[in-house]
């Protein structure tokens, strides 16, 4: 089977209930996985984080994206900026985690940066011929942002992150987002590949089986129906669903009051947004949750995510008790989605595996695959991250 000609998704490009699934050699091919580094994680804008995390003046995060360790920094110009993580004299690792420094300083030969990238001291290099500072600042990758989150992209000549996310504001606006605290962060790994928990994250018909013990009900509830909207020419598609109660909390637990500013859909009910290639939020009638999930390997992801609440639920005086009904819900469904991941991985990876077929509630399944398809078979020629990046 050729992976990158066009007549092997033949069947997947037909309408939805004519299609079929991807190729199981999509999840399991090394060089499959080797195009999506090229042609969709080097290419395309990514969140790596929230504004909030760094609020001050040389607040700073280490994050780690496909072998690359970066710097997201806030300037004395109050500008955000993203560095690869690496000295520009020979390569040490600078800094760790996240904190606060007002320069950043290699801990191996001296060198220290300016909060900008710019270079502050050269050390040793007195005798160094032809030398010139000015070329030997950080190295910087685009960053942008967008409602309080942080995305980069290491493509330098990328679309602007405005037309990659083009129409996603209409549906999201009235959460104000960008105002809200994050609160509750933490990380998972499984092993699966990274399209099969983008897939379960795009479609809900899984929940009475996977989620049983959880919120597999919901999907019994008259007004409990799912629908697709699809976010093209953005790279987005939202899975709705209508509700007069928040999804955010399990049946029975108290939550915290509804955000007065909802209007039109976002009124109605929660909007699973996915953002490709790996980004989803949930959009409740109380709150917002993140995940992001980071490719690691062919079988590895890293789930990465996040609470949001707006402030009059953070300044409530019984606000750390109904905190815990959030807290608890979230990480019994992410478990419940990466036994199932890492079980469909199994079965994909069995070598007489062959291509399925769509149901009618998995448009957002649809959607995502034929947009991988689209970009893995473009005509980008293959990027290599940077021998300082990696």
């Amino acid at each position: 089977m050729d992976l990158f000609d066009p007549k092997t998704y033949a069947a997947l490009r037909r309408p939805l209930l004519e299609a079929e699934t991807l190729p199981g050699e999509c999840y399991t091919s090394p060089e499959f996985y080797q195009r999506e580094m090229s042609n969709i994680f080097l290419k395309t804008w990514v969140c790596i984080g929230r504004e909030d995390f760094v609020p001050k003046a040389g607040d700073y995060f280490v994050e780690k994206l496909f072998g690359a360790s970066l710097i997201v920094i806030r300037g004395r110009d109050k500008k955000l900026r993203a560095f690869v993580n690496a000295c520009r004299h020979r390569g040490t690792q600078m800094l760790y985690g996240k904190g606060n420094c007002m320069s950043i300083a290699c801990p191996y030969h001296g060198w220290v940066y300016n909060l900008d990238g710019s270079i502050l001291v050269t050390t040793f290099m007195e005798q160094t011929k032809s030398l010139n500072p000015k070329e030997y600042g950080l190295v910087d990758l685009k960053l942008d942002t967008w409602m309080g989150f942080i995305f980069v992209n290491f493509d330098p000549v990328c679309e602007p992150l405005k037309d990659f996310l083009a129409g996603l504001d209409h549906y999201t606006e009235s959460y104000h987002f960008e105002e809200m605290k994050t609160v509750g962060t933490r990380d998972w790994h499984f092993r699966t590949n990274w399209k099969i928990y983008a897939e379960s994250s795009s479609e809900g018909i899984h929940l009475p089986m996977v989620h049983k013990k959880t919120i597999g009900h919901v999907m019994s509830r008259e007004k409990a129906k799912f629908e697709i909207v699809d976010g093209r020419p953005g790279n987005f598609h939202i899975l709705r669903t209508y509700s007069e109660r928040s999804r955010a909390v399990l049946d029975g637990d108290q939550g915290f009051d509804r955000i007065p500013t909802l209007r039109g859909p976002a009124a109605d009910g929660a909007q699973y947004i996915y953002i490709n290639p790996f980004t989803t939020l949930g959009a409740d009638l109380d709150c917002m949750w993140y995940k992001t999930v980071v490719p690691e390997g062919i079988d590895k992801v890293r789930h990465i995510t996040g609470f949001c609440f707006p402030k009059f639920s953070l300044e409530r005086l019984d606000t750390e008790a109904i905190m815990k009904n959030y807290m608890k819900r979230f990480p019994l469904v992410i478990e419940e989605d990466g036994v199932i991941t890492e079980k469909q991985w199994d079965g994909l990876s069995n070598p007489h595996a062959k291509p399925g077929r769509f149901a009618a509630g998995e448009l957002g399944v649809w959607l995502f695959d034929n947009w991988v398809v689209d970009r893995v078979l473009g005509k980008s020629p293959v990027m290599q991250i940077s021998k300082a990046a990696a």
